[in-house]
C-alpha cells in the first residue's frame, strides 16, 4: 500500500508538475505572439504615415493647400500625418474590438493625449532617444522597446516603436512649426527646451502599441484545461492498467521465485558435492606440488627451522653440506655456532626487532663453516604462528651466494688494486689519505706522503724485456710492505713509481727513517731468473699538515721533492720545499720554450773532434746539440735532453739536428774543407720510431749529401727492447750507406750474442771506464776486454773522455783505433771547427 501511494503522489506530482509547464509555455508563446504582432502594428502604422506624408500630403501642399493643425478649422485643408495615424489607430482599434489599439506619441506634441502620459511612456522614450544621431546620413536602425504590464487587473504588452522623419519635408515642416512665437512660448512655459530642429531620418515621435493579453489566455486557458483533462484521463486509464498488469506479474513472480528456489536448492546440494570433489582433487594436487617444491627447494636452498629462543630444531642436508656440521652437531645450538664476526651488534639488533614485529627478514649473512672458511647467504626468515597467533618458530630459507660476492669482490679489487703488484691504486690511495687526513687533523697528528721512483728501472726493463722488469716491480712491491706498518698504505702510482702513505708519525723524523729502511731493502740485490740485478730508489717526503692540507697537494709536493732527488743525482731521499715546485714549474716552462726553439734559432751544433791513433788527424766529429736560450743563456744537454726525451719533442729536434749537420757539411765543402763523417747521436725513442729510416733518407735527398758522410750513434739500451725490430731498423739503416756505431758501450747490459746481429761499424769506450784506468785495475781490464772483442768481431774502437797522456798512452797500446777528449779537443763551434779540419794533433799535447 505504501509503494501505491507513493506512486500515486509521484504521479499527481508529475501531473501537476506537466500542467504548470504547459501553461507557462502557453503564457509565453502568448507574449511574443503579441510581440510578433506588434512589431507589425507598428510597420503598418509608419507605413501608412509615410504614404499619407508623400502621397496625399504632398500633393495637396503642391495645390494650395495642404496639412494643418487646424485642418479642422481651415477648409481645403488635411491633419498633419501625426494627427492622421491617431485617427487611423483609433478606427483600427475599434474596427478590431479593442484586440490592440496604438497611437503617436511623442515628447514635443503638444496634444495633452500624444504625449508622455503614462510610466511606460516616460521610461521607453529615454531608451528610444539614447539610439538617436546628430546628423544620420541613413536611416537609423531603431530598436523597439516592450515590457509586460498590469493594467486595470489585466496583463497588457505595452511596445513602444520609433516613428523618424522619413522625409526632409517633414523634417522642415516640423522645424518651421518650432519656430513659430507662439510654439516657443509653450515650451518655454512647459519646461520643455525651444527651438528644437530636425534632419531627416531623426527621431520626431513614436508609436505607442498597447495589446491586452488576458483575452488570448483565456482562450488558450480552457485549451489547456480541456487537453489536461483528457490527459489526465489517459494517464489515470493506463495507471490502472498497469496497476492491474503488476498485480498479476507479480503473482506469477512468487510462483516462479518459489521453483527458482527449488531448483537453486538442487543445484547447491550439487555444486557442494562437486566442490567437495575439487577440493579433495586440489589437496592432492597442491600435495604433490609442494612435496616437489620441497624438494627442490632442499636440493638448492638452505633450510633450518628454530624455536623461539633460536634454538635449532630441525636442517636440512643442505645446510650440514655447506657448514660442515653433522644433525647431531646442530640440534639444539642457535645459529652463533656459524659466527663470522663480519656483522656488528646493530645488524643482529635490526634482525631480531623486525622477527619479533611478526615480519619476515631478509639480508645478506656471511657464515663461518666448520673447517673456518667463509660462506655467503642471501637469506629471507619467515616468523612462523601458532592456532593463537604467535610466534613460536623461525624458518631461515637461504641461498648460497659464495661465489657471487667473491666476483664481486674480484671487481672491487680490480677497481681498487693494481692488476699486478697487488698493491692498492692511486684512487684507493686518495680515498685512504682522505680518510686519514680527516682523522689527523682532529687529533692534530702528522702524516706523510712518500714518492718513490726506481733508479736503472728502465734500463733493466729496455734491456731484459717487460717480464723481466715486471718480475722486480712485484718484488719491490713484497718488500715496500715488509718495511711498512700495519696502518701504512703501500701503492703503486704507474710504471716504476710507488706511493707510501704513513698517518699518525709521532714527528716528522718519521718519515726520513721510513725512508732510509725503504732505500735499505731496495738496494738489496734483485735475483730474477738467477740473474742478479741492482736497483736503486729515489724519495721524495711530503708532510701534512705542513706541506699539504689534503691527499692531491701532498702528491704533488712527494712528487716534485722526488724530482729534486733525482736532479740531485738520485738513490736518496729529500723533504719538500717551497721551491721546489718552481722546479717543477721551471721545468714544465723549459718543455714550452723547448718546442718552438728550433723555430727561434736557439739551438745551434757543436762539433767535437775524433782523432786517428795511428794518424793523429781529425777522422771524424761528433755533433752535438746546444741551446741558447735567450734568458737562460746555454743550457747544458744534461737539462733538456731528458725533458725532449720525456716530452716527445726529441724526434723533431732530432730531424733538426740532422738536417742542420747535413748543412753544414755542405757549407764546409762549399768553402774547399775535406769534412770527415760527423757521428750524430739518435735516442733510444728516435730508434723504435717507425719512420725513422725513410726520414733520414728524405733528409739526405733534400739537403743533396751522401749517406757517408754521416755515421749515427746508438746507446746500448736503446738496443735491448724490441730486439728484431731494432735489428731491422739497423740493417735499413746501413741499406742507406750510413755507418753505425754503439755509444757508451758496457754501461749496459752488454751480449756477445746481441752484438753479433747488430749490423754495427764501431764500438765507443763509456768515459767512466777510461777515467780511472790508471788507478782502477778493474776499469782497466774491462777496457782491454772490450777492444779485444771489438777486434775479434773487426769492429772499430774509439775511446770518449781521454784527457790524459797516460790514458792516450795506455789505449794506444791496446790498440784502440782512435779518441775523443778534452787531450784532444773541446766541442767546437762550427767556425772553430773549420780551422781544426787542416790542423793535425799532436801525439802528447792537449789540442
Amino acid at each position: 500500500m505504501h509503494t501505491i501511494a507513493v506512486l500515486i503522489g509521484v504521479f499527481a506530482l508529475a501531473c501537476g508538475c506537466g500542467y504548470l509547464v504547459v501553461r507557462h509555455a502557453v503564457n509565453s508563446t502568448i507574449e511574443r505572439q503579441a510581440l510578433t504582432v506588434a512589431e507589425i502594428v507598428a510597420s503598418q502604422a509608419t507605413t501608412a504615415r509615410s504614404v499619407y506624408a508623400r502621397e496625399i500630403a504632398d500633393k495637396l501642399t503642391r495645390d494650395g493647400f495642404g496639412p494643418n493643425v487646424d485642418s479642422a478649422r481651415l477648409p481645403g485643408h488635411v491633419p498633419i500625418p501625426a494627427q492622421f495615424l491617431k485617427m487611423v489607430g483609433r478606427a483600427s482599434s475599434e474596427q478590431s474590438h479593442r484586440l490592440y489599439e496604438y497611437r503617436p506619441v511623442s515628447r514635443w506634441n503638444l496634444e495633452p493625449t500624444q504625449g508622455l502620459t503614462d510610466d511606460f511612456l516616460r521610461w521607453a522614450w529615454p531608451q528610444l532617444e539614447a539610439q538617436d544621431r546628430s546628423a544620420p546620413a541613413a536611416p537609423i536602425e531603431w530598436r523597439a522597446v516592450s515590457r509586460i504590464e498590469t493594467v486595470q487587473g489585466q496583463r497588457v504588452l505595452r511596445y513602444l516603436s520609433a516613428d523618424a522623419a522619413s522625409q526632409q519635408s517633414c523634417a522642415a515642416c516640423h522645424n518651421a512649426y518650432e519656430k513659430k512665437p507662439e510654439i516657443l512660448a509653450r515650451r518655454l512655459s512647459d519646461g520643455v527646451p525651444a527651438g528644437k530642429q530636425w534632419q531627416q531620418h531623426q527621431l520626431l515621435g513614436a508609436v505607442a502599441i498597447s495589446i491586452p493579453l488576458d483575452k488570448a489566455q483565456q482562450l488558450a486557458g480552457g485549451q489547456v484545461n480541456e487537453t489536461a483533462v483528457f490527459i489526465f484521463g489517459i494517464l489515470v486509464a493506463s495507471f490502472s492498467a498497469m496497476f492491474w498488469f503488476n498485480w498479476r506479474l507479480s503473482r506469477q513472480e512468487r510462483s516462479l521465485r518459489e521453483t527458482e528456489n527449488q531448483l537453486k536448492s538442487s543445484e547447491l546440494e550439487t555444486r557442494s558435492a562437486n566442490a567437495l570433489l575439487q577440493a579433495k582433487q586440489g589437496v592432492e594436487r597442491a600435495f604433490a606440488e609442494l612435496s616437489t617444491y620441497m624438494r627442490g627447494i632442499d636440493q638448492h636452498a638452505i633450510v633450518s627451522v628454530t624455536d623461539r629462543r633460536g634454538r635449532i630444531v630441525q636442517v636440512n642436508d643442505k645446510l650440514l653440506e655447506i657448514s660442515g656440521f653433522s644433525r647431531e652437531e646442530l640440534i639444539g645450538q642457535d645459529h652463533r655456532l656459524f659466527g663470522s664476526k663480519a656483522h656488528g651488534r646493530e645488524f643482529f639488533a635490526q634482525m631480531w626487532d623486525t622477527l619479533e614485529r611478526g615480519e619476515t627478514w631478509r639480508g645478506t649473512i656471511c657464515n663461518r663453516a666448520k673447517a673456518g672458511g667463509l660462506y655467503w647467504v642471501d637469506s629471507a626468515i619467515v616468523p612462523l604462528k601458532d592456532a593463537s597467533g604467535s610466534v613460536d618458530r623461525y624458518l631461515s630459507i637461504c641461498i648460497d651466494i659464495t661465489e657471487r660476492k667473491r666476483a664481486e669482490q674480484d671487481m672491487l679489487r680490480m677497481a681498487t688494486h693494481d692488476s699486478l703488484t697487488g698493491l692498492v691504486n692511486r684512487a684507493l690511495l686518495r680515498d685512504r689519505i682522505h680518510q686519514a687526513l680527516e682523522c689527523d687533523k682532529r687529533t692534530q697528528s702528522l702524516a706523510a706522503v712518500l714518492f718513490i721512483d726506481l733508479d736503472q728501472f728502465k734500463a733493466i726493463n729496455d734491456s731484459l724485456g717487460h717480464e723481466t722488469g715486471d718480475s722486480v716491480l712485484v718484488e719491490v712491491a713484497r718488500r715496500l710492505q715488509a718495511c711498512v706498518r700495519a696502518e701504512d698504505t703501500v701503492a703503486r702510482q704507474g710504471g716504476d713509481e710507488f706511493i707510501v702513505f704513513l698517518p699518525h708519525l709521532p714527528d716528522a723524523h718519521g718519515a726520513g727513517v721510513m725512508a732510509e729502511r725503504i732505500q735499505s731493502r731496495l738496494s738489496l740485490p734483485f735475483v730474477i731468473d738467477g740473474r742478479e740485478m741492482i736497483v736503486g730508489s729515489s724519495v721524495g717526503i711530503a708532510l701534512f699538515p705542513e706541506d699539504g692540507q689534503d691527499a692531491d697537494t701532498l702528491l704533488k709536493n712527494s712528487d716534485s721533492a722526488m724530482y729534486q732527488v733525482k736532479d740531485a743525482g738520485r738513490n736518496h731521499y729529500t723533504y719538500f720545499a717551497p721551491h721546489m715546485n718552481q722546479l717543477a714549474a721551471d721545468r714544465y716552462a723549459m718543455v714550452s720554450e723547448l718546442r718552438g726553439a728550433a723555430e727561434r734559432d736557439e739551438f745551434l751544433l757543436n762539433f767535437q773532434p775524433i782523432i786517428g791513433m795511428a794518424s793523429g788527424r781529425i777522422e771524424a766529429m761528433e755533433v752535438l746539440l746546444r741551446w741558447q736560450h735567450p734568458q737562460r743563456g746555454l743550457v747544458p744537454p744534461m737539462q733538456f735532453i731528458p725533458l725532449a726525451e720525456t716530452s716527445g719533442l726529441i724526434v723533431p729536434i732530432g730531424e733538426w739536428v740532422i738536417r742542420a749537420a747535413c748543412a753544414q757539411i755542405r757549407a764546409w765543402r762549399a768553402a774547399g774543407l775535406q769534412v770527415p763523417p760527423l757521428a750524430i747521436n739518435l735516442s733510444a725513442i728516435q730508434v723504435h720510431h717507425k719512420t725513422l729510416v725513410e726520414r733520414i733518407a728524405a733528409i739526405l735527398r733534400e739537403m743533396e749529401v751522401g749517406a757517408g758522410a754521416l755515421e749515427f750513434e746508438i746507446t746500448e739500451g736503446s738496443l735491448m727492447n724490441k730486439t728484431d725490430e731494432v735489428v731491422s731498423t739497423l740493417r735499413r739503416l746501413c741499406g742507406l750507406g750510413v755507418r753505425l756505431a754503439i755509444d757508451d758501450f758496457g754501461t749496459g747490459y752488454s751480449s756477445l750474442s746481441y752484438l753479433k746481429r747488430l749490423p754495427v761499424d764501431t764500438l765507443k769506450i763509456d768515459r767512466s771506464f777510461v777515467m780511472d784506468i790508471r788507478s782502477d785495475a778493474e776499469d782497466a781490464a774491462i777496457v782491454g776486454a772490450v777492444i779485444s772483442m771489438a777486434r775479434s768481431l773487426k769492429l772499430k774502437v774509439i775511446a770518449e773522455g781521454v784527457e790524459t797522456p797516460y790514458q792516450l798512452e795506455f789505449l794506444r797500446a791496446l790498440g784502440c783505433d782512435q779518441y775523443q777528449g778534452f787531450l784532444a779537443s773541446k766541442p767546437l763551434s762550427a767556425i772553430d771547427a773549420a780551422r781544426r779540419l787542416t790542423q793535425r794533433v799532436p801525439d802528447d799535447t792537449p789540442a
